[in-house]
């Protein structure tokens, strides 16, 4: 399960990278499919759920997100462009500035892999094994976690053209899919008002959270 987890890492890291230097639609669907909160959270919640127990569940969901932060840095490391070509105003130093952001950005998103794929494989293990109710909020919350950015896009990107609106309503929409198939599948009757209505309430706090991390990230502090 850890190497195709790990495999998986390899996979999605590198689209990610590769999703950086598309535009238009090709640049919408690529950032839906590879380098979205939708993407990533999705690889940890399946590999949460496919475990065998919740050990291997932590285990896989933190490996795979962690291997695809590492290659999708590592890229930009060795790469070079993205970070030697910056410049930074005053400084006499730009490149040695820019490689302590991008390594900056590694290690937060690296710590935010581990704790992102400790909680996701949990749900995961939670919709697959736990009792029915508690499937049902399980479910509801990570639904809330995948279409939080999805949610953020859909009502803040108005103006930056039609492909941004369709990539945030698509994200919901595959976030609820994927949540409820899951829920759908594990072994119990599934409780799909208590699904619906953890997955509202909780996804007007997971909103709060993404408004709070994308004005972090378009201010460029962590790329």
């Amino acid at each position: 399960m850890w190497w195709r987890a790990a495999s998986g890492g390899v996979v999605l890291g590198g689209l990610a990278y590769a999703a950086d230097f598309c535009q238009g639609l090709l640049a919408a669907v690529m950032l839906l499919l590879s380098s979205s909160m939708f993407a990533w959270g999705a690889a940890g919640l399946a590999f949460g759920f496919a475990a065998r127990d919740r050990r291997s569940a932590i285990g896989a969901a933190v490996t795979v997100l962690t291997v695809a932060t590492l290659v999708y840095y590592g890229i930009i490391l060795v790469d070079g462009h993205r970070w030697r070509d910056a410049v930074t105003d005053g400084d006499a130093f730009p490149d040695m500035s820019s490689l302590v952001s991008v390594l900056t950005a590694t290690a937060f998103w690296a710590a935010a892999s581990v704790a992102g794929g400790t909680v996701l494989g949990l749900l995961g293990q939670a919709i697959r094994r736990a009792r029915p109710n508690v499937a049902a909020l399980a479910a509801g919350c990570a639904f809330a976690l995948l279409a939080g950015q999805g949610a953020v896009a859909a009502t803040h990107t108005l103006g930056a053209g039609w492909t941004w609106l369709v990539e945030g309503a698509a994200e919901i929409l595959l976030a609820a899919a994927l949540t409820a198939t899951l829920l759908g599948r594990g072994p119990g009757p599934s409780r799909w008002w208590t699904f619906a209505g953890a997955a509202v309430a909780l996804l007007a706090a997971s909103y709060a959270v993404w408004v709070e991390l994308d004005t972090i990230r378009t201010t460029g502090s962590l790329w």
